[in-house]
């Protein structure tokens, strides 16, 4: 096996004009990752042939990554509730054998979607590419009917191009049609993210010639229905607990499901489908009653914290009453929750049997952290944050796995774009791809001077875990979360962590102005500075994506309105009943929604590692995208209104209690500021008139005792007498106390203004931070 790091470089790069692309078979409408002229390689389902003997290769053995063995995704109705515990990250075990498969990540491979100058190509050829000549590469019967249901998008030559051009056993255009006499450069594993390139059994085939280059991955697999990520049956983080206002009921979004979150009597925080079952209204528009249950203030409905109703208005018979309270139908649908690391987890689902099901998993939670929320033993643990982003879970994911973007877009906050850039740096992947494990990458030389060695974790659904270890044995940590809320929204909720040196000694440096002993509230106003300098560029992003996703879409749609007997003509082609009667079927009915095509990204360097492993991820086992909730509004147009894409009042400020008390605090120097600035502004006024009025007198009595200085005076003009003698008064030092006392007041005042401004909205843009 042989692999590489580096950049492929593009020879006559005029004439091969590509795009690469994401892998992900096996969608008919994206047939991007197999080509024939290789031997191994599967296209969905069919083994493609080549000049060469094929043979599947044997794929690489990797340990599976560990796991809390509570933290199953299928959960057992009987299982006993489990007492709360601090999950390690580092103990995810797969829970079945299809889980334990590492999924290797694919290669970026060229997709030759746009034509070239016609000429043949005549360049170089770089390393991990070869040239297809005319007829090299036959295609078997069920890889043509296959590309007949499904064929490659036209040329306006009439040629049918694919990633390798279609110039040769590429699709039905190679099986209907002589293949065109041009030599075009198929790419085996160019500008790959990983670029692993491996050999067969041997460097060498049987013949003694070289065997040709194999994709480390050349499918992205899909997992069976049974394998899919269950988006509904995980905990996630809604909020700190120390945030919420347990006087009243919150509204919250997850999965598209609408709740209402809200403390009963006895001290827990409750989550219920935000609809009383009496008539539907929004139970978030009630009241917390001095009894623990919450009052839908339609029409006085009460409910306590299972989820049962306690009181139904306009019984006159107690029996009628009882019986109607007692109904299922008058229960509130409760969702279970639970308190842990100071934070309130959700579980993704209600309803009957929800509970057996959460307690069977655990909430997975730093072991840095403990039940209470503060650090364990040589942790600085400041306490969370959270805030409301105007882009998706999948792209907050995709850039916090994403380090090279920090010392560009969070220039002179946590990086220098110019200085930091100079220092390559390459990432690596540490733990395999799996189900309920996610994924790790390492970063072995990092740009910071100050950290050795770094790592990014990902564990489904939503931690995300960034430890940076230190030359001195110390540990910063990045503790991060996102709980989807809707389509191009998110709930994010961090700490940053900061752990001594085994042995005592100092603790880490922390990332930018988060590792500096600030009030939390003022962390939490700052902290919008490092978030919209991401944001500016995820929102729209996202948008982009999926505009670029509905096109192919729709593209695939009408090509499959125009063969509407494709299906069954690739059944035939198979030879196999069984086959053509399914395929037949498919015709008629419905099915399930197709994954949605990967964003069409180029990543030629190994820093887009973790962005690879997420898109893996995704479209191995979610199908590209979080799993929603029926009747989910779909995702927004782009918000160009600055006053609403950094809002940060809706999006945190009004939902937080403890910049809520900071702000009135603030509010309340800002008015005693005000109010002792205009007291010694007027003290000061008062003391430098009376003073002049003494000086003026004592001048005038002067003036009296002789005529050649009242000539004097009066040749000076009394104006100019007065001036002078208020100047001296205010020259003492009374007066000029007073006056200092008036500005640092004012001064004061003009912080805590700015500092509420910042409250309500931050606006950022790149170009002014030069």
């Amino acid at each position: 096996m042989t692999s590489s790091h580096s950049r492929l470089p593009l020879a006559s790069s005029s004439r091969a004009a590509a795009r690469v692309i994401w892998h992900q078979s096996p969608l008919a409408a994206w047939p991007l990752a197999s080509c024939p002229g290789r031997s191994g390689l599967r296209w969905r389902g069919a083994s493609v042939a080549s000049g060469s003997t094929a043979q599947d290769p044997a794929e690489p053995t990797q340990p599976p990554a560990p796991r809390n063995s509570n933290s199953s995704n299928s959960s057992s109705s009987n299982a006993a509730a489990a007492a709360p515990q601090i999950t390690s990250p580092e103990a995810v075990t797969p829970a079945s054998a299809a889980d334990a498969a590492a999924v290797t990540l694919p290669d970026c491979v060229f997709a030759r979607e746009e034509e070239d100058d016609g000429d043949e190509f005549a360049g170089p050829l770089p390393p991990g590419v070869r040239m297809l000549d005319q007829g090299d590469g036959a295609v078997t019967a069920s890889h043509a009917a296959t590309e007949a249901a499904a064929p490659r998008p036209r040329l306006a030559n009439g040629s049918a191009r694919g990633c390798c051009g279609g110039s040769s056993g590429c699709g039905a255009a190679a099986a209907a049609a002589p293949p065109l006499p041009r030599r075009v450069p198929f790419v085996v594993a160019a500008a790959s993210v990983v670029t692993e390139t491996r050999l067969g059994v041997s460097d060498t085939a049987a013949n003694g010639d070289a065997a040709a280059p194999q994709e480390a991955a050349a499918e992205q697999p899909q997992a069976a229905a049974g394998d899919k990520f269950d988006w509904f049956r995980q905990w996630y983080p809604v909020a700190p607990l120390d945030t919420l206002d347990p006087t009243r009921p919150h509204p919250f979004t997850l999965l598209g499901q609408e709740l209402v979150l809200w403390r009963d009597g006895g001290g827990t925080w409750r989550a219920f489908r935000d609809a009383c079952p009496h008539r539907l209204a929004p139970l978030s528009e009630g009241r917390i009653e001095a009894d623990g249950t919450l009052l839908c203030a339609y029409h006085g409905w009460r409910f306590d914290g299972s989820g049962g109703c306690t009181t139904i208005p306009n019984f006159t018979d107690e029996a009628a009453h009882a019986k109607a309270t007692g109904s299922r139908r008058a229960c509130a649908t409760a969702y279970p929750t639970r308190h842990l690391g100071g934070l309130l987890w959700v579980w993704g689902s209600g309803g009957p049997g929800a509970e057996a099901e959460a307690a069977a998993k655990q909430p997975m939670l730093p072991p840095e952290i403990q039940e209470d929320g503060s650090g364990a033993p040589g942790v600085d643990a400041p306490g969370w944050s959270f805030r409301d982003l105007p882009y998706g879970h999948v792209y907050f994911v995709e850039n916090v796995v994403d380090p090279a973007h920090v010392p560009v877009s969070h220039h002179k906050v946590a990086g220098d774009r110019y200085r930091d850039l100079k220092k390559a740096f390459r990432m690596e992947l540490s733990r395999p791809v799996t189900r309920d494990g996610g994924f790790e990458v390492t970063i072995p030389n990092p740009w910071r001077s100050d950290v050795q060695t770094s790592s990014t974790a990902f564990y489904p659904p939503s931690h995300v875990r960034i430890q940076q270890n230190h030359h001195n044995g110390s540990t910063t940590i990045l503790a991060l979360y996102s709980t989807p809320t809707v389509p191009g929204w998110t709930r994010h909720v961090g700490m940053q962590l900061r752990k001594e040196a085994p042995g005592g000694g100092p603790q880490g440096s922390g990332i930018a102005f988060f590792g500096l002993p600030l009030p939390r509230w003022l962390l939490h106003t700052a902290g919008s500075l490092f978030l919209h300098q991401d944001m500016v560029f995820l929102h729209h992003q996202e948008r982009t994506v999926a505009r670029d996703q509905a096109e192919r879409l729709q593209q695939q749609q009408q090509q499959q309105q125009q063969q509407p007997g494709a299906a069954t003509a690739a059944a035939a082609a198979a030879g196999d009943g069984r086959q053509q009667q399914q395929a037949a079927a498919t015709t008629t009915t419905t099915t399930t929604a197709a994954p949605l095509p990967p964003p069409k990204y180029y990543m030629p360097t190994s820093v887009d590692t973790g962005v690879t492993a997420l898109r893996t991820w995704l479209a191995t086992y979610s199908n590209g995208d979080v799993t929603w909730a029926p009747g989910t509004p779909p995702l927004g147009p782009r918000e160009r209104d600055p006053a609403k894409l950094f809002d940060t009042w809706h999006t945190h400020t009004s939902k937080c209690t403890v910049c809520l008390k900071a702000l009135a605090r603030m509010r309340a120097v800002r008015a005693a500021a005000i109010a002792a600035a205009f007291a010694a502004t007027l003290a000061a006024t008062v003391t430098a008139a009376a003073r002049a009025a003494a000086a003026a007198a004592a001048s005038a009595a002067a003036a009296g005792a002789g005529a050649g200085s009242a000539a004097a005076v009066g040749g000076s003009g009394g104006v100019w007498g007065a001036v002078v003698a208020a100047a001296q008064a205010f020259a003492c030092g009374e007066v000029g106390v007073l006056a200092l006392v008036a500005a640092l007041a004012a001064a004061v005042a003009a912080v805590t203004v700015k500092l509420e401004a910042l409250m309500h909205r931050y606006d950022y843009n790149h170009a002014d931070n030069v």
